[in-house]
């Protein structure tokens, strides 16, 4: 039952935060100021690094008692139950798309349009603040080390989402999201779980 009004709100959310963009509302946001070859490399860089910092984390972050929390953890849990696929092809993107329409494009919007800011204040000041709307792992999961994991990922990730952003529009920031979060499940997921029955 809770993790249906999560879900309901979760949709709910994502339909009311995208009411105002067909309005215009921070509409130089949602294609962003056109794409150079540069910034496309620039950008496949900083993924592939971030997916490589991610691995990393994954080797050497986690200890017995974090792996077999992190178990619990929707998007692990759908993969190793193979059940539910509603949240992974569903839930799991719609996720992404209300955390990047709150965090980058309403909060960097607000910055930078109506608070007058400059564009790298607006990036890392949302930046922080989608880190610290991961502290919630804390509440589910009761461990520091994964919420110093998730904190810390997320702040990178809202740094690179950021430029992306204001570089590229919103459906990029929201793809390379999916894709970095995807990436980075799965492959916890086949490290540690896949083979064991």
């Amino acid at each position: 039952m809770i993790n249906q009004i999560k879900y309901l709100s979760i949709t709910l959310v994502t339909c009311f935060l995208l009411i105002p963009i067909f309005f215009g509302f921070y509409k130089e946001l949602l294609f962003g100021r056109g794409v150079n070859i540069l910034f496309v490399i620039s950008t496949v860089f900083l993924v592939l690094t971030l997916l490589c910092f991610a691995k990393i984390v994954e080797i050497y972050g986690y200890d017995e008692e974090t792996v077999s929390l992190m178990q619990f953890h929707e998007v692990i849990y759908g993969l190793i139950t193979k059940r539910n696929k509603a949240i992974l092809w569903i839930f799991f993107p719609l996720t992404m798309v209300m955390e990047e329409l709150i965090f980058r494009y309403y909060l960097i919007g607000f910055i930078v349009f109506q608070l007058r800011s400059e564009e790298i204040f607006a990036i890392i000041v949302s930046s922080i603040i989608f880190a610290l709307y991961h502290v919630h792992f804390l509440f589910k999961f009761k461990n520091a080390r994964i919420v110093i994991i998730f904190v810390g990922f997320s702040f990178l990730l809202g740094l690179l989402n950021g430029f992306i952003l204001l570089n590229m529009g919103l459906i990029p920031c929201i793809l390379v999201h999916f894709l970095i979060a995807l990436l980075t499940y799965y492959s916890f997921y086949r490290r540690y779980f896949k083979n064991k029955k």
